[in-house]
């Protein structure tokens, strides 16, 4: 009787730990019919599975769990949930969904998944939701889309993809999708082909492709010629051009089919111009020196056949030719390179005059710079851009002390081994554009103290760490645009004499002066744009630094974000106080600017909630201000000692008259008889007199 006692409440226990608690009865979430709707809100409820929940079932429901923390989310996820029509699951951290996480999600329509950090749309991600209409899917770090990732949702019209990492759209993507509400802006876009993915949304009403560094090449003709063929008013904002050099700033409707595509002698318009009959233009990343006023500098080409690195604006450069690099046939040949070598997994091997090896892996289908076999001695020059490496490791470079120019770009590279380049003291290029990496640190760059040129533009960097750019004391160009950066920290610069530097299309809203700006002192080209600039009071320092650097060397506008009154506006174009009408008010009320460049404001360091750091204030405010007020302090302290000085002065006065008027008055006395009696008395001694309270003596 008592063992089946004790198995009764084992399982009565088990059943127990089993159900699912209803959140509206139980009063888990709130529970509330707005306009005939019911929705069920489980905002900010620390969920991090759903699996122990469930929902009503006799009606359908709007539900809501933003804010909560559903990381990730499993198969069958939702069961208990399938009477929703909507879900919004906005800022939960959410970075994986797999596939089968929707399942029984039948009758969503909506679908916000937008402000996590999801990085990838696989095939059968939204597996099961067979009647979603809209899915907004804005601000994640989504940078791989399956060709597959929206096979299942033949009812989809709405989607929103703005403000992620996408760089490419794969073949077939909206096939059997029919959209009619497409954005694109904010991502990493330079082109849009026409053949398996803008033919296959031949609906489309409304399309918004802003903020994107569209290349206007010949790829870009195809996208051309369908706007102007989708309904008048489809197309919300503008497709600017941000390459090559001539046409930056331009507007793709602007442009014609010669601009996007001279021609002549079949040039590759993303260069700047023909070369001159001594040089010729290499099909890759190769370096070259340059002239900066008097100095050496030294970059690359732009966008190449073979997938070359893109540098932004004018630093697109002409190269002088060196050993081409092999191309066609010849790739799969091992050149002669002395000692007789095979050159590893499949790359091409060829002499730099003078010098030693270039090696050229470029999409080899390489995962690993340990399958490279053979190792070559003195490879100087190192390609191995669109690959398929995850990682790199200090391991990895121990046969490759004399490299000079290493290009990893366009790889899935998010970890970095600390001192993975300590034995490249002699590398002076280093390509890593088009990765993964999310932090830079110190420690990562150790050993690269004759690196000159670093490019780390289309990652997802986020944070760079105090002291990053000090293991690299001759870097003189630094591309880090196209990342996640919201701020830099202080002396970021210092010890690096920067002559070019590109920080466009991140998320800076302003950046400081004191300890990041002014240890800038030998910058010739800066590039800035694309940034979500708030024009308030903080900006302003920043504003007048960039003033006095002229527009020689800040490339192209920069426009506010924020406030509303100012949107799309050139802050430049702005006046001071009419940015700040607060911090006029305060520094001076009878101070009336003049124009965009009135100074009078302190410069900022770092970003306060007063409406300035007064830490560096400009000079012609700090001294005169310091004089008047120096001056009022003086005259008033002055005033106040001469008042106080000259009451005891008459005080004293007065005493001093009516103690003179006294002792004045005995001293007659005492003299009348101290000179007709003699100052002895009659046995020699001293005669002393005293003449009431005062006594007197010789």
């Amino acid at each position: 009787m008592l063992l089946w006692i004790l198995l009764l409440e084992t399982s009565l226990c088990f059943a127990a730990g089993n159900v699912t608690g209803d959140v509206c009865k139980e009063k888990i979430c709130s529970c509330n019919e707005i306009e005939g709707d019911l929705h069920v809100d489980c905002e900010k409820k620390g969920f991090t599975s759903l699996q122990r929940f469930t929902a009503p079932t006799s009606q359908f429901y709007h539900l809501f769990l933003h804010g909560n923390s559903l990381t990730r989310l499993f198969p069958n996820e939702f069961a208990n949930f399938y009477n929703a029509v909507s879900l919004h699951m906005e800022n939960n951290g959410l970075h994986e969904i797999v596939p089968g996480a929707f399942l029984g999600l039948q009758l969503v329509k909506r679908l916000h998944i937008n402000n996590n950090k999801i990085k990838s749309f696989r095939k059968q991600t939204f597996l099961g939701l067979d009647d979603l209409e809209y899915l907004q899917a804005d601000f994640n770090l989504l940078r791989d889309i399956d060709p597959g990732a929206f096979q299942d949702l033949n009812k989809l019209e709405v989607l929103i993809l703005n403000d992620n990492l996408i760089s490419t759209l794969p073949a077939n993507v909206f096939q059997y999708v029919p959209i009619t509400h497409l954005d694109l802006r904010g991502n990493r876009l330079k082109t849009l082909p026409y053949e398996e993915v803008l033919e296959q949304i031949p609906g489309i009403a409304e399309i918004l492709l802003e903020d994107n560094p569209w290349d206007c090449t010949c790829d870009l003709l195809s996208l051309k010629e369908w706007l102007e063929n989708i309904p008048k008013n489809a197309l919300i904002g503008r497709v600017v051009c941000e390459a090559p050099t001539r046409l930056q700033g331009k507007d793709l409707n602007e442009t014609t089919e010669q601009d996007l595509c001279p021609l002549k002698n079949r040039v590759d318009s993303s260069l700047p111009a023909p070369p001159a009959q001594e040089e010729t233009f290499a099909p890759g990343p190769l370096p070259t020196p340059f002239k900066i006023n008097g100095q050496e500098e030294h970059a690359t080409p732009g966008a190449a056949p073979n997938g070359g690195t893109k540098i932004p604006g004018n630093w697109q450069i002409k190269i002088r030719p060196t050993a081409a690099i092999a191309t066609g046939s010849a790739r799969n040949k091992p050149p002669a390179h002395g000692g007789g070598l095979p050159c590893p997994g499949g790359c091409s091997c060829d002499h730099i005059p003078g010098s030693g090896l270039k090696m050229n892996c470029n999409n080899r289908n390489v995962s690993s710079l340990a399958d490279l076999k053979p190792k070559l001695p003195n490879v100087q020059e190192l390609f191995l851009r669109d690959n398929k490496i995850h990682s790199i490791r200090k391991s990895h470079f121990v046969d490759y002390k004399n490299l000079i120019l290493l290009d990893l770009g366009n790889n899935n590279i998010a970890t970095v081994e600390n001192n993975t380049f300590k034995n490249l003291l002699d590398l002076r290029w280093l390509y890593m554009d088009s990765n993964y990496l999310d932090t830079l640190s110190r420690e990562k760059f150790t050993g690269l103290q004759n690196l000159e040129y670093l490019n780390v533009e289309y990652n997802a960097i986020q944070l760079i760490l105090p002291g990053t750019f000090h293991a690299m004391p001759k870097l003189r160009i630094l591309i880090l645009n196209n990342n996640l950066l919201r701020s830099l920290p202080v002396d970021v610069f210092a010890g690096v004499s920067l002559s070019k530097l590109s920080l466009h299309n991140n998320y800076f809203m302003y950046l400081p002066v004191a300890g990041v700006l002014d240890q800038l002192t030998s910058i010739i080209q800066i590039d800035l744009h694309g940034n979500p600039w708030e024009c308030s009071c903080t900006i302003v320092p920043f504003k007048q630094w960039a003033e006095r650097l002229g527009s020689e060397v800040l490339m192209s506008d920069l426009k506010c974000e924020t406030p509303v009154n100012f949107f799309r506006k050139d802050f430049m174009l702005l006046a001071n106080d009419e940015i700040c009408p607060q911090l006029y008010a305060r520094v001076s009320p009878t101070l009336t600017p003049h124009s965009k460049n009135s100074t009078g404001l302190a410069e900022t360091g770092t970003h306060s909630n007063s409406y300035l750091d007064t830490s560096r204030v400009s000079i012609s405010v700090l001294v005169p201000g310091l004089l008047l007020v120096f001056v009022t302090s003086a005259f008033t302290v002055v005033g106040m000692l001469v008042f106080i000085l000259r009451n005891r002065k008459r005080s004293k006065r007065r005493d001093a008259n009516s103690s003179a008027s006294e002792i004045n008055s005995l001293q007659t006395v005492c003299d009348s008889s101290y000179w007709h009696n003699g100052p002895y008395n009659a046995d020699g001694a001293h005669r002393v007199y005293d003449c009431g309270s005062h006594s007197l003596s010789d």
